[in-house]
């Protein structure tokens, strides 16, 4: 009974916290809505590439600045790399994400690409994983020679530009799942160290005018950032299942405001396959600077999608 009673404060407490941090704004890695989990079957001894995970979902979302949020999709591929015993190993992965806006002919306008690679050791212990590692993050403007909103032409349009790279190591910490009768939890934090940063901007062109470029919260100050999160399962039957994904990212600057964040909501549902879930889902998530513009933009998005992930990937 006392351990039933902990599990359900801590997760309650969990759940409000997480919830009224949802207004923040953030900059954030591709892999906020995953978390790996390769050493979740400690039968595999040693060898190469024992285990490939991979995820890939779409989100049409409503309400963000200026559109730039309407259209999501993400691509995460996994792959342990070697198995030294069953509770280590070292693996690496590759995700690709990328938005559009509704401003053309299609309602489907590309403007940003961002990639991830990150390459990391895992050790499991007997309540947790710790992974340690080293993450290299970019994005890139798409069709930029035109203006955010083809449908408004402009002949004095001037293209703009935004590239940012961010690199460093990192540490994190996941809990082993918890259960009580039908709910089930995990928990787990993320400590990231940037050894490597860019902002370029060049000049940008808005409301009819030509500006001077705007170093406003560049992230060429960004020195570290944490991201602390939770899912939440509850089990209608056997392979049907309801959970909700709740996580926070403050990030730091040495210059402008110190400290920025992001975050992020979502409930849904899914299938439970052999090799990996179905799922459909709402999110609500904010950021400090969407980075559709070569300044800050903020922003908060309502989605809703569809997911299919590797059970290695919760």
């Amino acid at each position: 009974m006392k351990k039933r009673f902990v599990f359900s404060c801590f997760t309650l407490v969990a759940v409000i916290l997480l919830g009224v941090c949802g207004s923040s704004f953030a900059q954030v890695s591709i892999m906020r809505n995953y978390f790996p989990a390769p050493l979740e079957d400690t039968t595999y001894q040693k060898g190469f590439f024992e285990k490939l995970a991979f995820s890939a979902e779409g989100s049409r979302g409503f309400g963000s600045a200026l559109g730039e949020q309407a259209w999501n999709i993400k691509y995460i591929g996994f792959v342990e790399l070697y198995r030294f015993s069953p509770r280590s190993a070292i693996a690496g992965s590759l995700a690709h994400e990328f938005t559009a806006n509704p401003h053309n002919e299609i309602n489907f306008h590309m403007r940003g690409v961002i990639w991830n690679e990150t390459l990391a050791y895992f050790h499991k212990l007997r309540h947790l994983t710790l992974e340690a590692g080293v993450t290299h993050h970019c994005r890139h403007e798409i069709d930029n020679t035109v203006k955010s909103n083809e449908l408004d032409p402009d002949p004095d349009y001037v293209p703009t530009r935004r590239l940012i790279v961010l690199t460093g190591p990192y540490l994190s910490m996941q809990s082993n799942w918890l259960s009580h009768k039908k709910l089930t939890a995990r928990f787990y934090g993320r400590a990231n160290l940037y050894t490597f940063y860019v902002d370029g901007r060049r000049t940008y062109y808005t409301d009819g005018r030509r500006d001077v470029e705007n170093t406003e919260q560049s992230l060429d100050y960004v020195r570290a950032s944490a991201i602390i999160g939770m899912r939440l399962n509850y089990e209608l039957s056997n392979n049907i299942f309801l959970f909700n994904r709740n996580w926070y990212n403050p990030v730091y600057f040495i210059k402008d405001d110190p400290w920025k964040s992001n975050s992020r909501i979502e409930i849904g549902a899914g299938v439970k396959g052999g090799k990996g879930n179905f799922e459909l889902f709402a999110g609500y998530e904010s950021f400090f600077d969407d980075m559709s513009r070569p300044y800050p933009l903020p922003s908060n998005v309502l989605s809703v999608g569809i997911r299919g992930r590797s059970k290695d990937l919760f």
